[in-house]
């Protein structure tokens, strides 16, 4: 049998084309034809002028088995019948048999009448298309079924490599290998990737350290009480303070004044774990290296003014204010991602392509 080296289908050893997909298929080496002595000149060589048909010895060799050779009127005419020879099929009966197995409910080629097995495209004997069969899809034209890609992006700047994301899910993590697998912040299945139409659906794996999405420069992105966000590097929990309810017999809860507060952020610096807490009031606050109300002046992936948290109608806002490095919020649930968004996994950055 020949695989098809484009489809992958498997001819019997006669076929010159492909059943499914019409390719030329490879000849074994011990059926190639002998090359002809004359071969056609390189570029650069004029043509020969048309001579005398040749000798009569040598209308006479003998052609080899089970080839045809007419005889040549001229030196230019030998070239072109030695090279038709080489390099087209041999002739074919008009009516051949059905190789074994093909019989019985195919078709008959309407060229060489060669049989055809039900549901095959073209025919393997001379390449004739069959009328109203499909194409064999070749096994790399299944696997790009998106142009969904994750870039990983490097320090400097620069794409460190890639993995495509295809319209099955597809995992990340450090069991992913490659570039993954030197991060010891991602867990063995981080996050989960699926391509959409002119998007990317991902989700967060129950990883330890979480999935975080870039927001945009300027945007104003709602933020929910629990949330979590990260700027250079420094993890953040936003949550609206909690006022307390009233027993069911009518009594007060005691607790701090709370006049003009709405909300709190508090360091993250372990898991489960809390560092410095911060009370939000009035029109909110600004973090930043150098300027605001919550500074990081020994972060230098933080910009001089960098972030601002605020209340609108009671709802709660971030504004990255164009930071160098942005502003990221993690994911909660499934979330779209549209074409040229960021993401960190871990201590990488990745953009999406599409």
């Amino acid at each position: 049998m020949i695989v098809c080296p484009n489809c992958g289908k498997e001819n019997q050893d006669h076929y010159k084309f492909c059943l499914g997909c019409g390719s030329d298929l490879p000849r074994p080496e011990e059926k190639a034809k002998p090359r002809a002595a004359t071969s056609t000149p390189p570029t650069g060589i004029p043509a020969v002028a048309e001579q005398a048909p040749p000798p009569a010895k040598e209308e006479k060799e003998k052609a080899p088995a089970g080839e045809t050779r007419a005889k040549p009127t001229s030196s230019r005419g030998a070239l072109r019948e030695r090279e038709s020879a080489e390099y087209m099929p041999e002739p074919k009966p008009t009516n051949p048999p059905a190789p074994p197995g093909e019989a019985g409910g195919g078709v008959t080629c309407s060229s060489c009448g060669a049989g055809i097995q039900p549901g095959f495209a073209f025919c393997g004997s001379c390449g004739t298309p069959i009328p109203g069969a499909e194409p064999a899809i070749a096994p790399a034209a299944k696997a790009a079924t998106t142009g969904a890609r994750l870039v990983l992006i490097q320090p400097d700047g620069t794409e460190g490599g890639h993995v495509d994301i295809p319209k099955t899910e597809v995992a990340v993590g450090r069991d992913a290998g490659g570039f993954f697998a030197n991060d010891p912040f991602l867990s063995p299945t981080h996050a989960i990737f699926r391509a959409g139409e002119a998007e990317v659906f991902v989700r967060d794996a129950n990883s330890l350290n979480g999935v975080f999405v870039k927001i945009r420069p300027e945007e104003k992105v709602e933020i929910r009480s629990g949330e979590i966000f990260r700027l250079g590097q420094e993890l953040i929990l936003f949550e609206e303070i909690d006022r307390g309810t009233t027993a069911s017999d009518g009594t007060w809860k005691m607790g701090s004044p709370i006049e003009g507060l709405w909300g709190r952020v508090a360091l993250i610096v372990g898991r489960d774990r809390l560092g410095n807490a911060f009370p939000i009031g009035g029109q909110g606050i600004v973090f930043g290296r150098e300027r605001g109300n919550i500074l990081f002046p020994e972060d230098g992936y933080v910009s001089g003014l960098h972030l601002k948290l605020y209340t609108e109608s009671n709802k709660f806002y971030l504004t990255d204010l164009g930071s160098s490095n942005g502003t990221f919020l993690k994911i909660r649930k499934e979330t779209r991602l549209k074409p040229g968004s960021f993401l960190l996994m871990g201590q990488q950055l990745f953009r999406v392509d599409i």
